[in-house]
């Protein structure tokens, strides 16, 4: 009876000293982690840090894929997927700081006018790229699912200044539905609720700081899918839905302050002309540009405005406004409209 007293105590002892230590193991495995966590905290760049990195001369692309990931994996998860308030965070004026595709030949911003070995970046210079995300119904009519409008930008100019183009593709921002975003035969990975259809207009190009002269919109429509990943008052992180493509956005100063993130709004309140007119327009200045440089002497002037006038006047007659031939974005807008009719039919 003693034995078996005793063992049966010892018994007893050893239960109670081990649930006594579950929950110090617990909380000791809890600090662990919340220490861990910290570091993770800790070693992550600030969003500040990011936008000083893209905006150096050159870009370290070693330093600076880490810090998107980094932002990206402390991203607080927006509300419902049924609220529209969770894309006003999303508002703002960006420059496009950043770019890494996943395709060497890819070019997602600009088409023709910006590819390194295309005939426009033979004339022109591009000064600065935008994304801009403004409020429904800012610039025109936006259609009633529309959360958003997407105003990409991009400024060129040749000959020292003296000639000033403008590209600009303004478009519905319209938000993408479970479904859409979990489709992984059509998007690249699951995308957040974040994510949205950017229904392009076709683009419109403005030759002139006013735009005065010739203001013409051509080419086909267009449609892109496009994640935010992370954002704040400091960075828009993007994320192209279809390619996979990384955009890092720098928020703009102050509206009044950043004169060039604000140049479209002039130019997008001017009526745009016929093709046609602008056609004539362009043979027009074209033959000045000629008679100045061989009659006037003035070479440089008269060249500009003529090699520009013949580059506009080849992307009109062909109808691209310098989408290039393989644009995803063309196809996709295609699947869009047809869908749209579809429904429209039923």
């Amino acid at each position: 009876m003693t034995t078996t007293a005793t063992f049966s105590t010892l018994c007893i002892v050893v239960l109670l000293i081990a649930l006594l230590s579950a929950p110090s193991r617990a909380l000791q495995s809890t600090f662990r982690a919340r220490k861990t966590q910290s570091r993770l905290w800790s070693s992550i760049a600030s969003s500040a840090d990011l936008v000083e990195a893209v905006r150096s001369e050159p870009q370290n692309e070693t330093q600076l894929v880490p810090m998107i990931e980094g932002l990206e994996s402390i991203a607080k998860t927006a509300s419902e997927d049924d609220d529209e308030d969770r894309f006003k965070p999303l508002i703002g004026l960006y420059d496009v700081s950043y770019i890494k595709t996943k395709k060497a030949n890819d070019n997602p911003v600009g088409g023709k006018w910006t590819r390194k070995n295309g005939f426009a970046q033979q004339i022109l210079k591009t000064r600065r790229s935008f994304q801009h995300i403004l409020p429904a119904n800012t610039t025109t009519t936006t259609r009633p699912e529309a959360v958003a409008e997407a105003i990409n930008v991009v400024s060129l100019e040749a000959f020292w200044g003296l000639v000033r183009l403008t590209v600009i593709l303004r478009g519905d921002a319209v938000p993408l539905t479970f479904a859409e975003r979990t489709n992984t035969s059509r998007v690249s990975q699951p995308l957040s609720n974040l994510a949205v259809k950017a229904l392009f207009d076709p683009p419109r190009i403005i030759v002139g700081k006013r735009g005065r002269f010739f203001n013409i919109n051509v080419g086909p429509t267009t449609s892109v899918l496009l994640d935010t990943t992370y954002c704040d008052d400091n960075v828009r992180i993007g994320m192209g839905g279809t390619s996979g493509t990384r955009f890092v956005f720098a928020r703009c100063t102050d509206n009044d302050d950043d004169v060039e993130a604000n140049e479209f709004r002039a130019l997008l309140e001017r009526k745009p002309m016929q093709k046609k007119k602008a056609v004539v327009v362009l043979g027009a200045l074209a033959s000045a540009g000629v008679y100045g440089a061989v009659g006037k002497g003035l070479r440089v002037a008269g060249g500009a405005v003529a090699l520009v006038s013949v580059l506009l006047g080849a992307l009109i007659t062909t109808s691209s406004g310098g989408i290039e031939d393989n644009d995803r974005g063309v196809l996709l807008r295609k699947e869009e409209d047809a869908i749209a009719n579809n429904a429209t039919t039923l």
